[in-house]
Parts: C-alpha cells; sequence; structure tokens
C-alpha cells in the first residue's frame, strides 16, 4: 500500500512539474488577467513571460528533477525543486491573493508533495547537514 501512495505521490508531481515545461514552448497560451486575483501578480507574470530567461532556467530545472525523480534520485529532485515550491507557493501568497484560492490549489499541492519527499529521504541529507572538517 506504501509503495502504492508513493508512486502515485511521484506521478502527480511530475504532472505538476510538466505544466511549466509545456507552458515554456507557449503550448497554454498566453497568461490574461483572468487567471490573476491582483494586478500586480498578472504584472508579474507578464515580466517573467516577456523576460523568459526564468522559463526557461526553471524548465532545464524541472527537467532534470523529473528525471532524477523517476531514476533512484528522489532526494536530489526534492532539492532540486524546493526553490521552486517555495517561490510559487511566496507568490500565491503574496501577490495573488492568499494560499487558500483557486490559483494557488497546484502549488500547495506541490508543497505537501515536496515536504513529503524531503521527509521521505532525509536520511540521505545527513551529509550535507554535518560539518565539514
Amino acid at each position: 500500500m506504501k509503495n502504492i501512495i508513493h508512486i502515485g505521490a511521484k506521478a502527480i508531481l511530475s504532472l505538476i512539474l510538466l505544466l511549466p515545461i509545456v507552458g515554456s514552448t507557449g503550448a497554454l497560451g498566453e497568461a490574461t488577467r483572468d487567471l490573476y486575483n491582483t494586478d500586480q501578480a498578472f504584472a508579474f507574470i507578464e515580466m517573467l513571460v516577456q523576460i523568459m530567461y526564468i522559463n526557461y532556467m526553471m524548465a532545464a530545472v524541472l527537467i532534470v528533477a523529473l528525471i532524477a525523480l523517476w531514476t533512484r534520485r528522489e532526494a536530489l529532485a526534492a532539492l532540486l525543486i524546493a526553490p521552486i515550491t517555495v517561490n510559487v507557493v511566496a507568490f500565491h501568497l503574496v501577490l495573488d491573493g492568499g494560499l487558500f484560492t483557486s490559483g494557488a490549489v497546484m502549488g500547495n499541492i506541490m508543497l505537501l508533495l515536496n515536504i513529503y519527499l524531503l521527509w521521505k529521504n532525509r536520511e540521505s541529507y545527513n551529509p550535507l547537514l554535518r560539518p565539514s572538517a
């Protein structure tokens, strides 16, 4: 049963991670004002779309994280997506009206799944947290 839950969590997280990758290709269309709760949130997203650097860098990191997630490197995948997850949640918390808006649902799920993976692989991080000689 634990294995089924774990594979399900990885599959859901993978689908969430695929959305920005597909979005950076333009396949999902352009962001419109009605998708966001505030003008500041929409302006921020418009700026990111115009620059495109962040979109391509994030897509590259997410691709590496997806590969790591499914090649028995879950601890690495969880660390790679942690900063992205924090930024998604912070965006919704600060700019888009809070964590309980409809736009924040996937970010919240991503946060919970990332916390799950970080906790499940916590023993793998001991060498990173140990002081160096």
